[in-house]
Formats: structure tokens, sequence, C-alpha cells
């Protein structure tokens, strides 16, 4: 509304002005003058601000309307010179030329059609069109206007025909206006358009009563009559002004509209020629009008002529760069892995991109002879013939299919197929783009079984506990029996025991490999690691026929790593045997376990019996998820997740020389005399404290301690044990994770904080390494008893809590 406002502000003022002046002529003159150029030159003004904003065809739509007012304005003062100082009012003159090219641009500059969008790419042969018509419309208005200038007898009633060309290019510009306005309705030049059809139509409606009044003699200059020219310029500034900024878009989504056509450029071509020769031949009028005109339509015809070939070389040029791009895209349809299709309307095949035809193994003369649906697994036919229907009424469809490859075998694709349409909408090619998913279903199924395992693995911690307790106080209560001299029935005692920690073993597996364990190291006998694995596995592959030959070092072979990862790794060397052993064939195999020791390594050697791993594929068994088994059987994780274990261990796993069958070797940095004897340092503290809420494992760990010549004070709470500390300072506590209230961990800290100096003598007892307090004991360095423990490995645990203490029997 402040445009408007402005706009009837300038022209009441206009009128107060002129009407002032009323009866002075030349200062009227001079002033109506000045308003008609000023009003005029406002649009270049305001598209030269503005040019930086537009871009493509939409900037070059205003910069023909700004050209065009330039040259009104220039064709505007050659008339007012004649009207000021020679004080006539030549209507048919040079400058009449200008004004009536400056008339005609808006209408050429329609052209351009900016309401479809910047269009960089079609800017120049938009141009040369453009040009074309704004040559042809110099040529009319010289043939017609500027030749009876020259002789002005030679052509009666000239003025009266350019009055009536004039309105007649207003009628064009203002149905011009409109039916862009119409198909630019929908956009956001709708409004711009508007404004300047509204002009227009001002224009056309005053314009009628001005050449009334020019036809009288009865027109001055600084009077209302202005308002035909003065209104339309301004409804045009204030179009320039208001026109939205061209949008930023792609390179590749402005070249998507079509460049201008050709064919426009034979109109002017084909006008020039005919309207000069033939009026020439029809009317003449004599010399020297008909040798001028003549010249003229002769150097027209030559200057439309050019454009043409100059838009003909432009049209060369962007097919050799749409050509060049069609190259490029094929290029990159052919390299990429993804698999794509075009059929025609009834499905048989128009291209197929080279991985298309790896895929599904057929050479391009076989698919021509098949259809779409003849490449998908049978069995889903309501899918395979209802994909058509679906494009066609919803315009696209996503879906996995299984492809049925020349072999026979099948697998899984996830596919996108559309549907391409001609002028009149009907559906003449499909296009589908589809990827083997094979590796992805792999892939999470893999996830799928590493959830079911944390989930089992949560589920045996919980247990654990509930079977660990009442295991430990069997184990205890039957070595103490046994340490009895007259205790009879010591072969079932010993069955007993045996029996109990071949169930604790079992748990302790189960927290191993459904669960990661903690990230602590100890040193640990290599034998003792390979014994418990073999002993995991020996009865199942006696099942199966399979022979499992165990030959240890002598020699204890202490490293220091995490038992529970170093056992993962040798399991997943025997299963990855088993299954080379079971895929020979043999109705009987073997796997042979041998560790042995050479200069500061230990190592252990994993032999089968089975076909042995070809030289193609050595260099890929350590890959991530590469496997020979079949889908479903192996995940392909094992030897790259040994592998990883090894060298974080500053070991390595590789494919050792055999003659027959595969070798694995594990190698393991030895460890040092000092780390070893670790185990077995200490003292031997006089007193020892014991927190646990379980009577019976409470009392168990009492009497253990007590044959071990301790004085042992016992807490069921670590606020009764925080009173027994300060009351009985002992040497040592030994003290269950998950005691309720105060736990086992907070009672550690607090008495850190104490500084009662009783943190390097603490031994915990957890049900598992891996959860819940326990985690956080492993973390702070502290030893940890795993239940259920033998007397050995209790005894063990006090070593490495840094406390002995001699047998007192």
């Amino acid at each position: 509304m402040g445009q408007v406002t402005a706009g009837l502000g300038f022209l009441l003022l206009y009128i107060a002005v002129v009407w002032t002046l009323r009866d002075q002529p030349l200062a009227r003159s001079i002033v109506g003058n000045s308003v008609l150029v000023a009003s005029a030159a406002l649009i270049p003004i305001i598209v030269l601000r503005r040019r930086r904003q537009w871009t493509g065809c939409q900037r070059l739509f205003w910069d023909v309307i700004a050209i065009a007012m330039v040259l009104w304005v220039v064709g505007h003062l050659g008339w007012a010179y004649d009207q000021l100082v020679r004080s006539e009012q030549a209507w048919l003159k040079w400058h009449t030329i200008f004004s009536l090219s400056a008339g005609i641009g808006p209408l050429v500059a329609l052209l351009a059609r900016p309401h479809l969008g910047p269009r960089s790419n079609a800017v120049a042969s938009t141009a040369v069109t453009i040009g074309a018509y704004c040559l042809l419309a110099a040529f009319v208005y010289s043939y017609f206007t500027l030749m009876p200038s020259l002789v002005a007898e030679a052509l009666p009633g000239a003025q009266s025909r350019l009055l009536k060309f004039v309105q007649f290019n207003r009628l064009a510009i203002l149905i011009g206006m409109a039916a862009s306005f119409w198909f630019a309705r929908r956009t956001a030049w709708r409004s711009t358009y508007l404004r300047l059809a509204i002009g227009v139509a001002i224009g056309v409606i005053l314009r009628y009563s001005v050449n009334q009044a020019i036809t009288r003699g009865e027109y001055q200059v600084g009077s209302a009559y202005d308002f035909a020219w003065i209104v339309p310029w301004l409804f045009y500034a204030w179009a320039a002004l208001e026109t939205p900024p061209s949008p930023t878009v792609s390179p590749v989504a402005d070249e998507a509209h079509e460049v201008s056509p050709v064919s426009l450029l034979a109109v002017p071509a084909l006008l020039v020629p005919l309207v000069g020769y033939g009026v020439l031949n029809i009317q003449s009028v004599g010399e020297p009008v008909d040798s001028f005109r003549l010249f003229l339509t002769s150097l027209a015809t030559v200057g439309v002529l050019g454009l043409v070939t100059l838009r003909l070389a432009s049209q060369g040029t962007e097919l050799q760069r749409a050509d060049a791009k069609l190259q490029l895209l094929a290029a990159a349809t052919e390299h990429t892995d993804d698999l794509i299709l075009i059929t025609r309307a009834d499905g048989t095949f128009e291209h197929a991109n080279a991985a298309f035809l790896r895929a599904f193994g057929h050479s391009r003369p076989e698919l021509a002879t098949l259809t779409f649906t003849d490449l998908i697994e049978h069995g889903v036919d309501s899918v395979r013939h209802g994909i058509a229907a679906i494009v066609k009424a919803q315009g696209v469809w996503r879906g996995t299919l299984r492809g049925l490859r020349k072999d026979g075998t099948a697998f899984p694709a996830a596919c996108t197929i559309t549907a391409l349409h001609d002028a009149s909408g009907r559906v003449t090619h499909f296009v589908g783009v589809a990827r083997d998913i094979t590796d992805d279903l792999r892939l999470r199924d893999q996830l799928v079984h590493s959830e079911r395992l944390s989930a089992i693995g949560e589920l045996i911690a919980g247990v654990a506990h509930e079977i660990n307790n009442p295991l430990q106080t069997i184990i205890g209560c039957t070595e103490l029996m046994l340490d009895d001299p007259d205790a009879s029935n010591r072969t079932d005692l010993e069955l007993v025991r045996k029996e109990a920690m071949r169930a604790g073993q079992i748990v302790r597996n189960l927290l191993a490999f459904a669960r990661r364990g903690a990230p602590d190291r100890v040193v640990t006998d290599l034998n003792d690691l390979v014994r418990a694995t073999a002993e995991l596995r020996d009865y199942h592959l006696h099942q199966v026929n399979i022979d499992l030959v165990l030959r240890c070092d002598a020699r204890p072979l202490p490293v220091l790593v995490n038992p529970e990862e170093i056992r993962q790794v040798i399991l997943n060397l025997l299963l990855n045997a088993e299954h080379a052993v079971a895929s020979s064939g043999a109705k009987r195999g073997s796997i042979t376990i041998e560790t042995l020791a050479s200069g500061g390594t230990h190592s252990v050697d994993v032999t089968d019996s089975g076909p042995g791993i070809s030289p193609e594929l050595r260099g890929r068994i350590f890959e991530p998820f590469f496997t020979t088994r079949e889908v479903g059987e192996g995940t392909g994780l094992g030897l790259s997740i040994s592998h990883g274990i090894a060298s974080s261990h500053g070991g390595s796993l590789s494919l050792a020389d055999s003659p027959g069958g595969a070798r694995f070797r594990l190698s393991l940095p030895a460890a040092t005399d000092e780390s070893a004897m670790r185990l077995f340092a200490g003292g031997a503290p006089p007193r020892a404290l014991v927190v646990d809420d379980d009577d019976a494992i409470r009392k168990l760990i009492v009497r253990l301690l007590e044959r071990r010549g301790f004085e042992v004070s016992e807490a069921r709470t670590g606020e009764a044990a925080m009173a027994l500390v300060r009351e009985r300072q002992p040497g040592i506590i030994i003290c269950d994770t998950a005691i309720p209230s105060l736990g086992g961990i907070e009672l550690y800290r607090q008495l850190a904080e104490q500084d009662l100096q009783l943190a390097p003598r603490f031994l915990f007892i957890a049900d598992d390494k891996a959860s819940g307090e326990s985690a956080d004991v492993v973390e702070s360095g502290m030893p940890v008893l795993v239940k259920p423990f033998t007397a050995s490995d209790f005894e063990s645990g006090l070593v490495e809590a840094g406390v002995t203490a001699p047998r007192t029997h």
C-alpha cells in the first residue's frame, strides 16, 4: 500500500503543479517533459539496483524492459527538443523509432517467460530470439513510420496510421500480459504480471483519448493527457520493485527446463522479406522512399538471418553439451554398483546396466527375449504382476523382491520402480533401481544374534548368583571334610567336589562366552586356558567322530592376558577346525592342540585334518564378515575378532604352514618372572574380616581362613564391617560385592577416604566380574574371586591381594 499511496500522491502533486503553471506554457512544458522522462527513467534505475537479485531469464526479462525505457527516454528527448526549441510537435521523426521500439519492449520481453524460473542455460538462446523480434519491430516501425517522415506527402494519413499502430501495440502488450498472468497464476510472478497488466490497461484507456487530442491538435505536454504514459511507467516501476528475487537452484535442476525453440526465429526471418518486398511491390510511393525501403528490407533480412545463424550455432553448442552430459550419465549408470534397468510398458527390456547383467548372469541379447517378471522368483505372483498397476496408480513402488539368476539361484534385492510418461500422460517405460541386500541381511542377522547373546548374558548374570552360592557351600564343605585325615568315603567326597566344580565351570564358561568379560589382565598359565577350553568341546567332538589331541608343554607357560578373551580365541579356532573337518566329508577326523614356548613367546597351535585353505583365500580369512560357510551358518567375524584380541595383547594370530589341513598359531608374549612371581608375594596378616550376607558362604570362608592361621571376624552388612574395622583393624577384608545397604565397593571407598590404608588388602567375591559393582571393582584394580571357587582358588586370591599365611595343620 505504501507504493500505491506514493504513486497517487505523485499524480496529485503533478496535477497541482501543472494547474498552477496553466498560464505559463513554457514552464508547464518543461515540467511535463521532465516528469515524463523521470517516470520512464525510474524503471531502469530500479532494475539496475535490483539486478543482482535476479538470475537467468528473470534478469533478462527486466533487462529488456529497462533497455526499452532507456530508448523511450532518448526518443522523448528528441521529441521534446523539437517541441521546446522548434516549437513543433513532430510525431514522424527519427526519435519516433526509439519511442516505438521501446513501446514493443515489454511485449518481446515476455519471450523470456520468467515465471518458469531462472533457466540460466536458456538465456543465450532467448536473448537471440528477443533480439530477432526487436529487429523485426524496428524494421516495421522504420518501414511504415520513418519512411513517411522523409517525404511527408508520400503517404497521406501517416500520422493517423501511426496512432492506430501505437494503440494496436498497447493492446498486444495488454493481451500478452494478461496471458502471462494466467499462465503464472500459481507462481510467485503472478503479482508482477498483474501490476504490469493493470498499468498497460490504464495506458490503453488513456491513450485512446490522447490519440483523439493529437488528431484534433489539442495535445499539450504538462496536462492530464500525460497520464497515458506516466501511469503505466509507475506501474512498471512498482512491478520491478516488488518482483521476487530469483530462487537459489542447483545447476542440475535449473538445466531441467527447455531452452527457447529455434522455430520462434522463423517468424521474423519470414516476415521481414515478406513485408518488405511485398508492400514495395503492392504499393510503391516513389523515390527516394522505395529505394530506402529496399535497402532497409535487405539490411533487416541479413540481420535476422545472422541472428538465426547465431542461434543455430548456439543450438549446436547446447547439443554438444547435452551429448556430453548424456555420455557422462551413461558412464555413471554403467559403472555404478546399483542394478539399473529400463523396461517398456509391456515389461520387455529396453536397457540394463553392467551391474544388472553381472548380478543376473544374462547377456543383453538374452535379456531382449525376457520380461521383468521372468527375473523375479516365482511364488509371489500377486506382487510380480501387481507392481505395474501400483506404479501407474501411485507413481512409484518400493519394496523387496527376490531376483532370479540365470543359474536358478535367487538373491534379495531392495527395489524402487517409477514410470515415465509421454506428453499425453500415457506410461511408456518403467525405470527400476535395485540393490543386492544379501550382505545387509547378513549384518542384520549378526546384530540380532549379538542382541540375543547380550540378553542371554543378562539372564545368566542374574541366575549365576543363585547357582554359585549353593555350589560354593558344597565345594567348601567338601574340602573341609577332605582336610580331615579320618574322613570316611573320601572317594565319594572327591566325586562330589569334582562334579560341583564342573557345574561351577559351566556357569563361568557361560558367563565368559555369552557376554564379554572384564578387561582386566592377570598372569595365567596358557596350558590351563587350553585345557579348560578343550574340555568344553571334547565331548561334542567325540560325538561327531572327531578326535581331539591335546599336547601341552610340560612347563608352565605364564602369559599376562584377559583369560576370558584368550579362551574365546582358542574356542573360535576350535570351532573353525571342527567346521573344516566336517566339510571334508571324511568319516573320522582329528584336531590337535599344542602349546609350546619359543624364546619370549608362548604359542598355541590348532591343527585340523580338513581340506586346508586355498591360496586365493589365505589373504582374506581375517577380513570382517568374510566366511566360506553357507548363509546362516557363520557370521564371518570369528577370526577377525580373534585377530584383534591377539593384537591387543601384543601377540599375533596367523595361518601357519601345514602338510595337511590348516594350522592356526596364536602367539602371546611370555610374562616376565617378576609378574609371574607376583602371584606368590606377600606376608601373613594376623587378622581377617569376612563380610557377606549369605550365612553359609560367610561361615565357610571363616573356616577356610581359620585353617590357614588367620584370626577371623565376620559381619553381615557394610555398616557392621565399618565398626569391626575400627575395633579389630584386620589385615585383609574378604567382602562380597553384592552385600545390601553399604555395598562392597562403597565400603572400600569409605575406608580409603579415612586413610586406614586397607585398600591394597581387599579381596572381593563376586558372581560375575562383568556386571554391577563387580565391574567397578575390576576397574579399581582390586582382586576379585569369582564363585564358585576351590580352596586353591581362594588361596591364589589371597596371594593376589598381597597376603599369605602358612597353614596351621
